[in-house]
């Protein structure tokens, strides 16, 4: 069994936005800044904000990033205790874009019974909620098809990989 979802439905109507900043400076150290927002802001605003930011700096702002977030209640009692139960314990899935020579891993923690091969560490990919999530993901990740996946315990590799 799943556990419970507390985060809200992705509407159009956040309840947090945040705007990060990537800056540089001339040795190369890398800083981030972010402000936290209750209102999705005007593209003006934001490009006012990294303009203003710029102004006062030595620094390159190299990057801008503005994340909506939906959120709930972080309670452990909406997650359910069955086996591999724990944020350390989850299934990696290596996405490759072929012609752009790029990788992307996602990771689903905590993975319910179902989709592993009974008592053992491999993920099984035909169960039904793990087609849904990979059709899901390649959705998103347009360019990317799943070259394998791996469950792992605190993000070890010491078990077996499945091809896609």
């Amino acid at each position: 069994m799943a556990g419970t979802r507390t985060a809200g439905t992705v509407d159009g109507t956040p309840n947090k936005v945040v705007v990060s900043l990537g800056v540089i400076d001339a040795s190369g150290d890398k800083y981030s800044d972010s402000v936290v927002l209750t209102a999705v802001p005007l593209d003006a605003d934001i490009e006012a904000y990294v303009a203003a930011y710029q102004a006062v700096t030595q620094a390159s702002v190299y990057s801008v990033n503005v994340q909506l977030n939906y959120e709930g209640d972080a309670d452990p009692d909406n997650a359910e205790t069955a086996q591999r139960n724990s944020a350390k314990d989850g299934i990696n899935l290596l996405w490759k874009d072929f012609a752009a020579l790029k990788t992307q891993s996602t990771r689903v923690v905590a993975p319910i019974p179902e989709v592993m091969q009974g008592n053992q560490d491999i993920p099984l990919l035909s169960f039904l909620a793990m087609t849904t999530y990979i059709a899901e993901t390649g959705d998103l990740l347009t360019a990317y098809a799943l070259q394998s996946a791996q469950y792992t315990e605190r993000r070890e590799r010491s078990n077996e990989r499945v091809k896609a």
